[in-house]
């Protein structure tokens, strides 16, 4: 497997360009019961108190509301259901995301949980082209430093997912994004439900990065400081790490690597089982093109499930 890189931003000044893009192509919505689950996490974490999440970013100056918590929130456990969903569809055994309340400072140590390879799921608009990451929560070698000492504090995949519409952008044009707490009406679920919960959510993946990359990213220090402009409008409330979205790995390398590396490793892939009688499957090679097929051809010949390769 050969390293990618993180592609350097055009800087002028104090303003960071894009140069890598990848656009916006809707690859699914996210499903009703999905919707509802992910929507009362985000409740529940924000105006419900049932749990809290940070009030600020790592490094960052400005206080988020209960507002910017529940629409950051939901769209980041929208963002893990849409990967969870995707790897069921390809076959690909995974852990259901994690529900589950937290207290301040304390929360789950990965999205989720895939054949023992931990996968980090972050989230952007539609436009969004980066992968940010707060430089404050990140060692040298790469490791989370929020579940430093916790089982698990890095990630073998990071994965960046899209979405359309807008959260901030719907939540901004109800005026709902930035209500400080004495202005929040008591119906405010019953708002959320209609405003937020019943829209039609879509989405694609801009791509992923593997654990080597993420470390190779800080080693090289590709971060925009706080301060600076993204773009020449958007200025950052943190010091943030950065990959662009042009310059990542597309999905399909998850399960079926690099074709034609030499480099390409088998321990990187997820396994996919045959969705016919649950063996394995494998790539074969065929006389005029790669497959996938399952092993029970080859070993009992009692299942001949077999598929095309698609990117």
């Amino acid at each position: 497997m050969v390293d990618y890189l993180s592609g350097d931003l055009l800087i002028e000044g104090s303003n960071y360009y894009l140069q890598n893009k990848k656009r916006f192509l809707a690859y699914a919505t996210i499903l009703d019961t999905d919707k509802k689950s992910c929507f009362d996490f985000a409740y529940d974490m924000s105006y419900g108190e049932k749990g809290e999440h940070r009030y600020k970013r790592s490094g960052g100056s400005a206080n988020r509301t209960k507002g910017q918590i529940f629409i950051n929130t939901f769209q980041g456990k929208l963002a893990e259901y849409a990967l969870y969903r995707y790897l069921l569809s390809k076959n690909i055994d995974t852990t259901a995301p994690d529900v589950s309340e937290y207290e301040r400072g304390v929360w789950d140590a990965f999205d989720l949980d895939c054949q023992g390879k931990h996968i980090s799921v972050k989230s952007t608009k539609s436009y969004g082209n980066l992968l940010l990451l707060e430089k404050e929560d990140w060692n040298e070698k790469g490791e989370y430093l929020p579940n430093k000492g916790s089982e698990v504090c890095t990630y073998d995949y990071t994965v960046l997912v899209r979405f359309y519409p807008d959260g901030e952008a719907i939540m901004k044009a109800n005026h709902l994004l930035l209500q400080r707490d004495f202005e929040i009406p008591s119906n405010i679920h019953d708002i959320l439900c209609e405003k937020v919960m019943n829209v039609t959510w879509q989405y694609d993946f801009a791509g992923f990065i593997y654990f080597s990359e993420l470390v190779k990213m800080i080693k090289e220090n590709h971060s925009i400081p706080k301060g600076s402009y993204l773009n020449g409008r958007t200025k950052m409330d943190a010091d943030n790490y950065y990959f662009q979205a042009g310059n990542m790995h597309s999905m399909p390398e998850l399960y079926t690597g690099t074709f034609g590396s030499k480099d390409d490793r088998a321990d990187l892939r997820l396994k996919r089982t045959c969705p016919k009688c649950g063996g394995k499957l494998v790539i074969r090679n065929g006389r005029y093109s790669l497959f996938w097929g399952c092993t029970g051809f080859f070993t009992d010949k009692k299942c001949c499930y077999t598929e095309p390769i698609t990117q």
